[in-house]
């Protein structure tokens, strides 16, 4: 029983069923046939379950304003609308995150430039920042990565003192927290991602939330019109184009508000049982060599665990096992681990490409920025030790404890896995891998 499968062993674990979300409740479903039966399917204004989901997140964040739209997206690109951007303007973002966090910058004829992040996490690091400053900078958008929070203080202070915006994208972690607030209260404004996958979900919908009242009618704006754009667009300077606002529809959905507002009631238990699993597998790994929990820095007061838990790989612990064979032989034993696909930004097209020029503002090699693929070390060092195990809701501490004995076996084979791979004798094509943005 102690040879690896992947050598001709016995699997040690029967592969478990994939964790079940999103959780949708008897409750739930009697508040969507409801609207259904009232015929409630669509608003033109902050009414009924989107009004009353607004005002959850409006509570639960202590917020001034609470914008629900369409998706995350909609909601990115409604905070970076609401900063005014000109052309040209400059948004400092990660170079590891999900394109939605940086490409509404595009949209709105600014220029995303990017930036490296911490090697141990894979967000954005503070240190890094000042090397991006220009003339043109006016925002930095940080990502909570998979529900761990940025370096909030250090990245505000750091906008404080040049005077720039800070956009949150919360899209991964609905609940966590860093010094003493919850993520969404830190900067200027945030997006919030209802999707499928996220710890609240509408399917498909999003929150923009923020206490200024210029970006909030600004992002109105955008994605609305008629009762919505005349309720909340009330300035001097915006009143008069409530009415047509910019033509687009960025509207959420009264199903999805629904699925929303009764995901939003259980976050703070489905966020209990998340850390509880992921405590329990954590433990024993701190004892095992070659793989170490995620790192969980100072200033992180809550972990909003998103789809993945991400223990970090040190090959040099293991004689050099390639990280790859180490993936391999855990999934051999029925351990589901997995390395992320998801390239990091600068090694897309549309940031290495000359001849790509996103929306009417077609900026100058001088200002649009275009990426070799080499030039972050931080994402390479990150991307190159991460992996994944799915996260589970409820509580599967026989499992995590699985999981974990499963990885002890491929640690305590190690030498033979790399004598055998080194001698050529063992081919190892691409593991299995999941995106999970």
């Amino acid at each position: 029983m102690t040879r690896l499968a992947l050598l001709g062993g016995q699997p040690l674990l029967t592969p478990a069923e994939r964790p079940v979300w999103p959780h949708i409740t008897e409750k739930d479903i009697e508040a969507v046939t409801a609207l259904l039966r009232r015929g409630e399917i669509s608003y033109n204004g902050s009414e009924g379950e989107v009004r009353a989901l607004e005002d959850g997140y409006r509570q639960r964040l202590g917020v001034v304003h609470a914008l629900a739209v369409n998706s995350g997206t909609s909601a990115l690109h409604s905070a970076f609308f609401g900063l005014d951007l000109r052309p040209g303007d400059e948004v400092i973002a990660p170079a590891y995150t999900f394109l939605a966090t940086a490409m509404p910058v595009f949209a709105c004829n600014g220029v995303p430039v990017l930036a490296d992040v911490d090697p141990d996490t894979g967000i954005l690091d503070p240190d890094g920042l000042a090397a991006h400053l220009t003339p043109r900078t006016r925002a930095v958008v940080v990502t909570h990565l998979m529900g761990f929070p940025a370096d909030m203080e250090r990245i505000t202070d750091f906008a404080c003192e040049h005077g720039l915006a800070v956009v949150e994208d919360c899209s991964q972690a609905h609940g966590a927290a860093c010094s003493g607030r919850p993520v969404g209260r830190h900067g200027d404004v945030a997006a919030f991602s209802l999707q499928a996958k996220k710890q609240v979900t509408a399917g498909e919908g999003g929150i923009l939330v923020t206490d200024d009242r210029r970006i909030y009618e600004r992002a109105v704006l955008l994605g609305h019109c008629l009762d919505r754009g005349e309720e909340d667009v009330t300035s001097e300077e915006y009143g008069g184009y409530g009415r047509t606002g910019f033509g687009l529809n960025y509207r959420i959905h009264p199903v999805g508000s629904a699925l929303a507002r009764g995901a939003l009631s259980r976050l703070d238990t489905v966020l209990e049982g998340r850390e509880k699993n992921c405590d329990r597998l954590g433990a024993p790994l701190r004892d095992i060599p070659g793989i170490t929990p995620p790192v969980r820095q100072a200033h992180v007061d809550r972990v909003a665990h998103y789809v993945s838990y991400q223990p970090l790989y040190a090959a040099e612990e293991l004689g050099g096992l390639p990280i790859d064979v180490f993936t391999a032989a855990a999934r051999a034993e029925g351990v589901p681990l997995t390395r992320p696909t998801s390239p990091p930004l600068h090694r897309e097209a549309a940031f290495r490409s000359a001849s790509w020029h996103p929306g009417t503002y077609h900026p100058g090699d001088s200002t649009y920025r275009r990426y070799r693929g080499d030039e972050f070390p931080g994402v390479d060092a990150y991307l190159s030790r991460v992996l994944r195990l799915p996260v589970y809701s409820e509580e599967r501490g026989d499992l995590m404890d699985a999981w974990a004995e499963g990885i002890r076996k491929v640690v305590d084979n190690a030498g033979e896995l790399h004598d055998r791979y080194a001698a050529g004798a063992l081919t190892v094509q691409d593991p299995a891998r999941t995106a999970q943005h």
